[in-house]
C-alpha cells in the first residue's frame, strides 16, 4: 500500500530524513536509498512523497520505495 507525505528534515551528509505522514501519526525515517528509482535524488524539506512503510535494521519501522510526486 502507498502512502503519502512531507519531507520534514534531510541531512545531506548523514544521508538521512524523516517525512511526516499526511494521514497523521509519528514521523518516519529514511535513508538516501530508499529512493526506489531516483537513486541521485535529494529530497527537500516540503517535498511531496509516495512511500512504503517498513522497518529498517533495528526493527524499527521506516520509509521504503520513495518516489517523488
Amino acid at each position: 500500500m502507498k502512502y503519502f507525505g512531507t519531507v520534514s528534515s534531510f541531512d545531506t551528509v548523514e544521508g538521512h530524513g524523516e517525512i511526516k505522514p499526511e494521514t497523521g501519526g509519528d514521523m518516519l525515517r529514511f535513508e538516501r536509498g530508499a529512493f526506489s528509482s531516483e537513486k541521485n535524488t535529494v529530497p527537500t524539506v516540503g517535498q511531496r512523497l509516495s512511500y512504503d512503510v517498513g522497518t529498517n535494521s533495528q526493527r524499527q519501522r521506516c520509509a521504503l520505495n520513495l518516489q517523488t510526486i
